[in-house]
């Protein structure tokens, strides 16, 4: 369910990702990073916008030889994690616009057709997030 690229292939996704970077940060847009750990309760605060990732989120429940007090999930998605810090970052008009890029890897528990670059389990993946004042 999961893919391994040779320095060919990740060589080839290092220069998609540099020429896409490139255009991204012309029109303004600073690069981040968010944790791929997401506490459930913070998934289950976006439950609607995950209803469709439900059945595909992979969730880690023991930490060496012991169980976790809670679930924690794998993100398929970084908007949980995400749009809580934007409410924290942003206070007044003047904090915007925020405009933001993260490139990461996401794990989505599901298995139809593997295709390299495109999906597999875990998958390379770039998502830009922005919040405006209009």
């Amino acid at each position: 369910g999961c893919y391994i690229l040779r320095p060919w292939a990740f060589a080839m996704w290092e220069k998609i990702q540099a020429t896409l970077d490139a255009d991204i940060k012309a029109m303004g847009v600073e690069g981040c990073y968010f944790p791929m750990f997401v506490s459930e309760k913070a998934l289950l605060s976006e439950k609607d916008h995950i209803a469709g990732f439900s059945p595909e989120v992979a969730w880690v429940t023991r930490a060496g030889n012991s169980d976790l007090a809670e679930p924690i999930a794998i993100r398929p998605t970084s908007e949980t994690v995400m749009y809580p810090a934007f409410g924290k970052w942003i206070r007044s008009h003047r904090d915007l616009p925020l405009k933001l890029n993260q490139w990461c890897n996401v794990v989505r528990w599901e298995f139809k057709n593997p295709t390299p670059f495109l999906r597999t389990r875990e998958f390379l993946w770039q998502e830009g997030h922005t919040a405006h004042a209009t």
